[in-house]
């Protein structure tokens, strides 16, 4: 018998209640009492207790009606009655157990007769409620199964694990922890509380649960941080966020502690129970497929950006190459088209660069680009668009620039290459030459003319670099 089941008292006789709560105490049940059905229906609803004595006959709201209300609240519906009433007629007994009790006695009564029968509810309903938190934690590892099969998403899989367990256990916090292959850092892929937090990294350091549990292997199970030794370091901090109780459970695959379900909550009365932690370990269990799967998208994530970088980068100057910026000059002459707005092109090469190949070799030819590519870099807006076209020619796009901020722009440019001085030619500026085109034009029908009038503009200023220099010889 679990004596330490709540029994509610509902009776407008005080006498009979005293008698009963004497009885019931002296079995070391805790005993509630209420003084007629109202404050009964009451106290049934705030406290929950886990069997109701309850008198039939009552001023106002009778026994039957505190029966027929809890019957019709899902809350309450399975909370075990037993109607205690002074009529030993067979129709009062059956209206009681047709509102709802589950049993009756007949006052006055037998002791033991009261105590069997009590028992005898409170193990049925304590069968019952475990019935009903058996069927919740299929269906939650069913959520969890169907959440795992159903998508290739691992951060999604990940937060629904998170989110079902939170709810199942009633935990402030549930969380997984990807687990460095060092050992020297977490990152937290799924948390209840927030379904965009991904891959937040943590120092294990200020963990040292979780840090038990890499060193064991094993569930580590705090429920007073108060007291326990294990999270002595961080002990004020854990007092600060109201936690009071700690479940940490490994992740393992293939012999390895890939990572952790950690769960935090604020609740003293009491320890996690056997049950939560089972349920947890096979969350813990299917959670390791997840985890690598994470893992991985990450990794093919990382892969992915890399290979799109190389793809559209140029591999000398580490800016945008050819390819990409085609890419973005057929978008931005489009929506040039769609909404009548201005768009620029800036071509800029390196005047007589084979020159200072043959002079300076061609590793300082290839210095002298990088250089230039980050003067552009730095001079630009952050909505134009810099790369190499090829050679030692540049080219700069300008969404919505009409011809004058485009002149405007390539000045800037020009004037911030000539106030460098370049290391690799011991301080000297090479010379830059450059053209412009615009659109809307009368001569750019197509987007290629756009490219194709700024390379003719820049050679008209080439030639004019040469006539002036050899204007300055003779």
């Amino acid at each position: 018998m679990d004596n330490r089941a709540r029994i509610l008292i509902v009776d407008d006789s005080e006498s009979m209640r005293q008698t009963l709560f004497t009885v019931l105490t002296k079995e070391g049940y805790s005993v509630l009492e209420a003084e007629n059905g109202a404050a009964g229906l009451q106290k049934i609803k705030v406290e929950r207790p886990d069997l109701v004595v309850l008198d039939l006959v009552m001023p106002r709201l009778d026994g039957i009606k505190v029966c027929n209300a809890m019957k019709g609240d899902p809350e309450l519906q399975k909370i075990p009655i037993l109607m205690n009433t002074s009529k030993g007629s067979k129709d009062d007994i059956i209206r009681g157990l047709e509102a709802g009790a589950n049993d009756y006695i007949v006052k006055p009564f037998d002791e033991d007769e009261l105590l069997a029968r009590i028992h005898s509810l409170l193990r049925a309903g304590s069968l019952l409620k475990q019935l009903e938190q058996d069927k919740r934690d299929l269906m939650a590892i069913l959520d969890i199964s169907n959440a795992i099969t159903s998508t290739l998403d691992s951060r999604e899989v990940l937060y629904s694990i998170v989110k079902k367990i939170s709810e199942v256990i009633h935990v402030t916090r549930c969380s997984i922890v990807r687990i460095d292959t060092n050992e020297s850092k977490g990152y937290v892929v799924a948390t209840n509380e927030d379904p965009n937090i991904y891959n937040l990294v943590i120092d294990l350091k200020k963990y040292p649960e979780i840090n038990e549990v890499l060193q064991t292997r094993e569930i580590v199970i705090i429920n007073d941080t108060a007291k326990d030794p294990i999270v002595g370091p961080v002990r004020e901090t854990l007092s600060k966020i109201n936690v009071h109780s700690l479940l940490v459970l490994p992740v393992i695959m293939k012999q390895n502690v890939i990572g952790t379900l950690l769960l935090r909550t604020s609740r003293k009365e009491r320890s996690f129970d056997e049950r939560e932690i089972q349920l947890c370990q096979i969350v813990a269990n299917a959670s390791a497929n997840a985890l690598i799967n994470a893992s991985l998208f990450e990794s093919m994530e990382l892969a992915n950006i890399q290979l799109e970088r190389l793809a559209t980068t140029d591999g000398l100057t580490n800016i945008f190459n050819h390819r990409y910026f085609y890419i973005r000059l057929d978008e931005e002459f489009n929506r040039s088209e769609r909404y009548k707005t201005p768009l620029s092109v800036i071509m800029i090469d390196v005047d007589n660069f084979k020159t200072i190949n043959d002079t300076y070799g061609h590793r300082t030819g290839d210095l002298i680009l990088k250089e230039l590519a980050n003067i552009l870099k730095s001079s630009i807006r952050k909505s134009d668009i810099v790369a190499r076209y090829g050679g030692d020619e540049f080219i700069i796009l300008l969404p919505q620039t009409d011809r004058k901020g485009a002149e405007a722009e390539a000045a800037r440019v020009i004037q911030a290459i000539s106030e460098r001085k370049f290391e690799s030619m011991n301080g000297l500026c090479p010379v830059i030459s450059h053209g412009i085109s615009t659109y809307p034009d009368p001569k750019i029908r197509k987007v290629d003319d756009l490219v194709s009038i700024a390379d003719r503009q820049l050679y008209v200023t080439k030639d004019e670099h040469k006539k002036d220099l050899v204007g300055s010889r003779t």
